[in-house]
């Protein structure tokens, strides 16, 4: 059923859609000139460089500790802790922020062939145009998006290039080789389904969320643990340390109870499709997530505004781009998850 108001917005639940429009990468401009695209970069570009930045400070309170008769074991475990977070921190910028020359490049589509798409455990395989073959380590979620839509953008000459998918702003840096990974083999299509409970895509991008998000529980145990020993062993910290130590074990229990949230399915059984009018670009904050409002339409006819005040760039991007939101079950005022059938694109809409 669809339903149709002066300003043009409508809804319509889609049992199974035929065809989901997403956001794609447009190989007729520069790739820093791509609208959001360039944008995400940078900022994520920054974001990695003022993480870094707090890491070096890190690395200088750890040596001012050594000759303040701390003793070695607290300086060293400072170090080690800055130095780990400075290494993983480098390894994201590596794998996921383009060279600034490559900015100036434009991407180039590859159409994947029906026995051109292999995988060997998280190595997938793509053979190109030329018969060299892509070499690209990627998660359960994107290994089925590629197989699912069969599509690839690259940036970047030479052997070493970025990868781009359907539907997402992220890249990856993969490899080119003259064959296809060591015992790969083919890599089936996913069976789709127009349930977010059931979508095998979704279902593998919300493991993955909760994975990242253990990880980041860990980590703050890690920090405040950490806070307590320098509260012990370097008591001019007083206050500091504790407030520090009390926060990031909240930190903890929070991001604990949201990896938790992610580990069971979607209860909705179908998508509702609204259709959405932006009151203007999206707006990218300081740490690399977008803002984006404007209007909709509920299953009532109500027009209504709709606000992800921080949502994963590629969620605003597709309803940017498509001017389509994808609602989990039936829309109603207030909080509501939102998505796209098939792709690793997950959000929170405020609605209303």
């Amino acid at each position: 059923m669809t339903k149709t108001d002066p300003v043009g917005a409508r809804v319509e639940i889609v049992p199974v859609p035929e065809r989901v429009r997403a956001f794609e990468l447009d190989p007729a401009m520069p790739s820093g000139a791509l609208p959001i695209f360039g944008e995400y970069l940078d900022r994520l570009g920054r974001a990695t460089a003022d993480r870094r930045l707090l890491t070096w400070l890190f690395l200088v309170f750890g040596a001012a500790q050594f000759f303040t008769g701390t003793g070695v074991a607290l300086s060293v475990g400072t170090i080690a802790l800055a130095g780990s977070a400075e290494a993983w921190w480098l390894y994201r910028a590596y794998v996921r922020v383009p060279e600034t020359r490559l900015k100036r490049e434009a991407f180039r589509l590859v159409d994947i062939a029906a026995d051109g798409l292999v995988a060997a455990g998280r190595t997938v395989g793509v053979r190109l145009p030329d018969g060299r073959w892509l070499h690209v380590r990627l998660g359960e979620a994107y290994r089925l998006l590629l197989a699912g839509h069969r599509r690839i953008w690259l940036l970047g000459r030479g052997a070493k290039v970025f990868a781009g998918f359907p539907g997402l702003v992220r890249v990856r840096r993969a490899r080119i080789h003259d064959a296809p990974p060591a015992g790969a083999a083919p890599l089936p299509a996913p069976a789709g389904s127009a349930s977010p409970r059931l979508d095998p895509v979704l279902a593998a991008h919300r493991r993955q969320i909760a994975r990242e998000l253990r990880r980041t529980s860990a980590f703050l145990l890690v920090l405040a643990a950490f806070a307590i020993w320098v509260r012990h062993d370097f008591p001019p910290t007083g206050w500091v340390a504790w407030t520090f130590a009390a926060g990031a074990l909240l930190g903890a229990l929070a991001t604990a109870a949201r990896a938790l949230a992610h580990t069971r399915p979607l209860p909705a059984d179908h998508w509702t499709e609204l259709r959405a009018v932006p009151d203007g670009p999206v707006r990218m904050g300081r740490r690399g997530s977008a803002r984006l409002s404007g209007l909709t339409m509920l299953a009532d006819g109500t027009v209504v505004g709709f606000r992800l005040p921080k949502a994963d760039p590629s969620m605003a991007a597709n309803i940017a781009a498509t001017g389509r939101l994808w609602i989990a079950g039936v829309p109603r005022r207030g909080a509501a998850t939102t998505g796209l059938p098939g792709y690793p694109v997950l959000g929170t809409v405020w609605l209303g």
